[in-house]
This record gives structure tokens, C-alpha cells and sequence, in this order.
């Protein structure tokens, strides 16, 4: 191979490395989340990703786009602030409570036997947070196995209920 060759791909490849070197440090862990598009204020892109779920966030915090199978594969600097909307339709049924216990004690205290006559009330609130979800996927479109992610809402209640 001759000498002008080998220096021009010697260089090329020190164009590409410092590219990348830099795109890290300034960005660093990067993840992918995988969606459709939803309508969003300016300055800002939603991506659908269930039906019930959108995440909101900055046009500016995009790093890549790619289109996969009618979707979109949507890649961002992984402490990138998320707005995250769940929205479902419900109905309140005052049916729906699960609560067990009789008329006079609808829980029991915690080492309180029968000495603490008429209700005890405990508080047992549901909590919920936004935990992250990933799992890999198949670009239709690459052929490669990309780690998607995604915010998923979880709720908990520590007594499921009331406890009896």
C-alpha cells in the first residue's frame, strides 16, 4: 500500500476518534427509547410510548433519530429530564374497595390485641414512582439489537388494603 494511502486513513481515523471521543465526554451514557410521535408545546418533542403513556422532552436534548418499523428509535443523553404523562380513563366505583374486616375493627393493631376497642385506622398510603424499563429490541430497518428504555409508572401499597 503505498505511503500516501496509509497516512490518509491514518488520518481519517483520527477525525472519526476525536468526533467520538468528544461526542462522549460532552453527552456521556447515552440510552434509546422507542415510540410514535405526540403532539408537544414548542421547543419540545413527545413520544408516545404506550398507548396510555407520553414522555415529554427538550427538541435540543435529541442526540439521534432513527425511524424503525413505523416508530421511532429516539437516543438521549441518559440524565436527560423526562416529563412523564400517564392518561387513562376510569371510573370510580365505590364498590371497588377490597377492605376486610367487620363492623367493630377494621384492623388491628400491631401487638394491640383486643385492648384498643371500636375502629383502629391504619394509614397505609399508595405510592407511586417512575421506574425505568428496558429491553432489546430489533431495528427492522438495521437489523440490530438495540437496549430500549422506557419510564414506567408503579404503584404500591404497602397493606394492599387494609390489613384485618
Amino acid at each position: 500500500m503505498p505511503k500516501g494511502e496509509i497516512d490518509r486513513f491514518v488520518a481519517a481515523c483520527a477525525k472519526e476518534s476525536r468526533k467520538d471521543i468528544a461526542e462522549a465526554t460532552r453527552v456521556g451514557r447515552t440510552a434509546w427509547m422507542l415510540g410514535s410521535p405526540s403532539a408537544a408545546a414548542d421547543g419540545m418533542i413527545g413520544l408516545s410510548t404506550s398507548p396510555t403513556q407520553t414522555v415529554f422532552l427538550r427538541k435540543e436534548d435529541l442526540l439521534e433519530v432513527r425511524e424503525s418499523d413505523g416508530r421511532y428509535l429516539v437516543r438521549i443523553a441518559a440524565d436527560t429530564n423526562l416529563l412523564v404523562r400517564e392518561e387513562q380513563v376510569a371510573r370510580l366505583d365505590p364498590d371497588g374497595c377490597h377492605c376486610r374486616g367487620d363492623g367493630d375493627s377494621m384492623a388491628k393493631k400491631k401487638g394491640g390485641g383486643d385492648r384498643a376497642p371500636g375502629p383502629i385506622i391504619i394509614e397505609c398510603t399508595t405510592v407511586c414512582s417512575v421506574e425505568t424499563v428496558c429491553s432489546p429490541y430489533k431495528d427492522g430497518s438495521t437489523g440490530a439489537v438495540i437496549q430500549v428504555c422506557w419510564p414506567q409508572l408503579v404503584c404500591r401499597n404497602p397493606c394492599e388494603g387494609v390489613l384485618t
